[in-house]
């Protein structure tokens, strides 16, 4: 295979632009539930532990229509089998762009399972191949059920999760951690009660940077959208458009491009250069990042003095595409709520060495900055089965998802504020604070611009 193919099959399946998922089944509030709130603190060792304090809740699942009542109460005891469904083969795969989830999301498991997280009960990870292909994700998930997987997480892909959601939610088998902003995770509890998302919504991303150009324009900014013609893209767009006035915006360019179009997207940046904006906001895709990245800087290089803020969102921010990106990413504004591993002044923080080190030991030196995503996931699933542990109820089924929607944990990785909370019906997105961040193409790293933006968390 030629490089450039390689490398096209590689970035074409990064993230997919991110990610989705939900569930189904009635719920009710329950005034006398109980469960437990985690948070994460540190060992004199350096290495992170997971301890809960009781606190009362007022949401609990409702079993009554679930397809087996008696299975969403059982105890489990002795080992619990976590699954997850995530692209290892197919035309819009690669090692290089999955392995490493994949390899950090079992490496955590691992780690709960040697530093005794979960006391007597242990853990067996599994991962199935859909390729990215919604219509093998069914299959996928019934061959985990089949084989006594009792809750998922880290499901990658938004058509993926929804092939599965309604199954999952009549079987009442909890759906944690969706790899995906797709607002529809928070906004659908009610009819699917048993799914929730990992990543912060694509509509609060959209405030985030809003809220930092405006910091940055406190005088009003004109902006260009460069967007894939997607539900994907259209999240973000929809938002910016929509209240960008109330941040001083004023939208002068709008041009898309088609998730299945390869070629660079030349005609859309001179239209977009002929606009003259301070700021573009693009939301390409997989190797659509690249190739946008490299547009622009052909545009740049043709327009004299015009130099727009550039902003992308975080579903391009990965290491390994803008290593391929090479200087046509460096400068570029994005974000993130975990910490950059490979910033060698976090190495020594005690979180960042526990994963480093052990990531090592591991053999997986050489992915660890791709392999955080995993890592970070299986950590917060496990932290919700360590608080449904410690339940009354103990661990069942139904007492994870009561935990994952009655939630508050510190992430090991991440960034200084971040938490990661949900509160029922009334707090239904597990994160929602970001930090902006600028690439830096020399160093490989991220600087951090501005504080913490939690003005969009759920009060």
């Amino acid at each position: 295979m030629k490089t450039g193919q390689k490398s096209t099959r590689l970035l074409a399946a990064i993230f997919c632009g991110s990610l989705v998922v939900a569930a189904c089944s009635d719920d009710k509030k329950s005034s006398d539930a109980t469960t437990t709130s985690a948070a994460s603190t540190e060992s004199t060792t350096g290495e992170t532990t997971v301890e809960t304090t009781p606190a009362a809740t007022t949401w609990a699942v409702d079993t009554a229509n679930c397809v087996d009542a008696d299975a969403a109460n059982a105890k489990i005891e002795g080992t619990i089998k976590i699954g997850a469904v995530m692209p290892l083969t197919g035309d819009t795969s690669a090692d290089e762009a999955f392995s490493p989830v994949v390899a950090g999301w079992k490496a955590y498991m691992d780690y709960a399972n040697e530093t005794g997280i979960l006391g007597d009960v242990k853990i067996e990870g599994m991962v199935e191949d859909d390729q990215y292909n919604k219509d093998l994700t069914p299959g996928a998930v019934s061959k985990l059920i089949d084989e006594g997987v009792s809750v998922f997480s880290g499901i990658l892909g938004s058509p993926n999760n929804l092939a599965v959601r309604d199954t999952l939610n009549e079987s009442c088998i909890p759906q944690l951690g969706n790899l995906t902003g797709l607002p529809a995770w928070g906004t659908d509890v009610a009819d699917y009660p048993w799914t929730t998302g990992q990543l912060v919504p694509y509509t609060v991303e959209s405030r985030v940077y809003m809220q930092f150009l405006k910091q940055q324009f406190p005088n009003g900014a004109k902006v260009a959208l460069f967007y894939v013609n997607s539900e994907f893209g259209q999240s973000y767009a929809d938002v910016i458009k929509a209240e960008g006035a109330d941040y001083g915006i004023e939208i002068v360019a709008e041009e898309t491009i088609e998730p299945t179009d390869t070629a660079p997207p030349a005609g859309q940046l001179t239209s977009i250069a002929d606009a003259k904006p301070d700021a573009i906001v693009a939301v390409p895709l997989g190797a659509g990042c690249i190739t946008y990245l490299a547009a622009l800087a052909d545009k740049k290089a043709q327009t004299a003095g015009w130099e727009p803020m550039n902003i992308v969102t975080n579903t391009c921010a990965s290491a390994l595409i803008l290593a391929v990106a090479g200087p046509n990413g460096s400068g570029l504004y994005t974000s993130n709520n975990l910490i950059d591993v490979a910033d060698p002044a976090n190495a020594a923080m005690p979180n960042v060495k526990t994963y480093l080190d052990f990531m090592t030991k591991a053999g997986h030196a050489d992915i660890v900055t791709t392999a955080t995503a995993g890592w970070s996931t299986a950590e917060t699933t496990v932290a919700i089965l360590k608080q449904a542990m410690d339940s009354p109820e103990g661990l069942t089924r139904a007492s994870i998802i009561n935990a994952a929607r009655n939630f508050n944990y510190t992430p090991s990785m991440g960034r200084p504020g971040v938490v990661f909370k949900m509160n029922g019906e009334a707090d239904t997105f597990m994160a929602e604070s970001l930090q902006v961040l600028q690439w830096n193409f020399d160093t490989k790293t991220f600087a951090a611009k501005g504080d913490l933006i939690t003005d969009f968390e759920t009060k």
